[in-house]
């Protein structure tokens, strides 16, 4: 048997090393403190204080994190998305949108304004007009983690809540597509004609097939399992996990897949069945940590170069939303209260926009890194603003059946 070397294989050396698990799990309980002080102290939404403990982070431990650390919480963000995205598409119901056209009416123009009014002002400013359109494209989108998280934190239920839902569904799909065909002009200004025709094409092609074969195998073997089985809640994670690695694999758009996989799966039954009290609570813990995650890459040089186009985008964003339901809503049987509710929660913005901004970084660095600066400040300041709003228009809206204080933001375990 070999000897050892020396004493310092068996204690730790000096000075202590600690390595990034360490820092991130003191982020997790700092985010954690951060959420209970916003719930009772406050009395905002937790998820406010686990994005601050998250901008925090970032900012104390800019000499700490690098490359490799940013990467790797890449994964998660991508995890608790596609978690979200999932449910919300599970919870969309074809049938009351073909019944209340009027709510997909406002849910187009309402995207539309924002996007329209977005890049237009930004390129007023002196933004290029392709990150101009990118960032109007990504400001349509509703983060559904938020929008997930908040109704199960307040308890909400009822017509504000239900087509809250519909329109956070409906806007991740709008956003998807317009930052895809966006993608498409910005090959053929690269001089790429065959992507600028194909590449849109495969997305959307491509990821609502991956979708229909999801949802149909998902339900093909869920529907074998007993109802009330507290483990079957698995099968969809792992079927949900599945899909996001296909979608990366294939290199399809993961927010579109993911979404239709939810719609097709829910609507292989005729009785719509109770969607899983646990998968709500798997998902908690990743959505907490991408909240986090989403404030560590932010830099003061972001702020230098995309702020100021930031705070105009934020509230380019909420005028537009509030004015575009506030103009149609009634007709979906809305009063002017219940459409000023719904305008205020259209707010939240997360993970979905970071993941649409990514891909376009990814492909063309060039339009990517003033587009990541925007973006970037736009989620440092919308996951503080915008829960606060959302909650503030739930309330309005008389839709909280418990407060701050009776939820414990576990999905459906209430």
């Amino acid at each position: 048997m070999a000897a050892m070397t020396g004493l310092s294989q068996l204690f730790p050396s000096l000075p202590l090393a600690p390595g990034g698990l360490f820092w991130v799990g003191l982020a997790l309980v700092g985010a954690g403190l951060a959420g209970e002080i916003c719930r009772a102290w406050l009395r905002l939404p937790r998820i406010i204080g686990y994005a601050a403990a998250g901008l925090a982070a970032g900012t104390l431990g800019r000499g700490i994190l690098d490359e490799n650390m940013l990467a790797q919480t890449h994964v998660l963000i991508d995890m608790a998305l596609a978690l979200a995205l999932f449910e919300l598409g599970h919870r969309l119901s074809i049938t009351w949108l073909r019944a209340n056209r009027w709510l997909l009416f406002t849910s187009a123009f309402e995207s539309l304004l924002t996007w329209g009014l977005v890049a237009a002002v930004l390129q007023w400013m002196g933004v290029v007009p392709a990150v101009a359109i990118l960032a109007g494209g990504i400001a349509v989108s509703t983060s559904p983690t938020i929008v997930l998280q908040l109704k199960n934190e307040l308890r909400a239920e009822g017509q504000v809540t239900e087509r809250l839902l519909a329109l956070a569904a409906l806007n991740s799909i709008y956003a998807a597509i317009i930052v895809q065909l966006a993608t498409g002009w910005l090959h053929s200004e690269y001089g790429n004609l065959g992507a600028a025709l194909l590449h849109p094409l495969y997305l959307l092609v491509g990821s609502c097939a991956l979708a229909w074969g999801v949802g149909k195998a998902g339900h093909a073997i869920y529907a074998r399992m007993s109802s009330d089985d507290h483990y079957s809640f698995l099968v969809l994670v792992g079927l949900v996990l599945f899909a996001l690695a296909l979608t990366q694999v294939l290199k399809l758009s993961m927010p579109l897949t993911l979404m239709l996989a939810g719609v097709v799966f829910k609507h292989q039954d005729r009785q719509p069945h109770v969607w899983p009290a646990h998968f709500g609570s798997a998902g908690s813990l990743l959505i907490i940590v991408m909240v986090v995650s989403l404030g560590l890459p932010l830099t003061a040089h972001d702020w230098a170069v995309g702020g100021a186009a930031a705070v105009v985008l934020v509230v380019l964003r909420h005028a537009a939303k509030l004015a575009g339901v506030v103009t149609l809503g009634s007709f979906s049987g809305l009063s002017l209260k219940q459409c000023m509710a719904l305008g205020l929660a259209l707010g939240p913005m997360s993970g979905l926009a970071f993941l649409l901004m990514s891909a376009v970084a990814r492909l063309y660095p060039d339009t990517g890194e003033p587009l990541a600066a925007i973006i970037l400040c736009t989620l440092a300041i919308e996951q503080l603003l915008a829960p606060a709003l959302a909650a503030l228009g739930l309330r309005f809206a008389g839709e909280v059946r418990g407060g701050n204080s009776h939820g414990h933001g576990n999905g459906g375990a209430h």
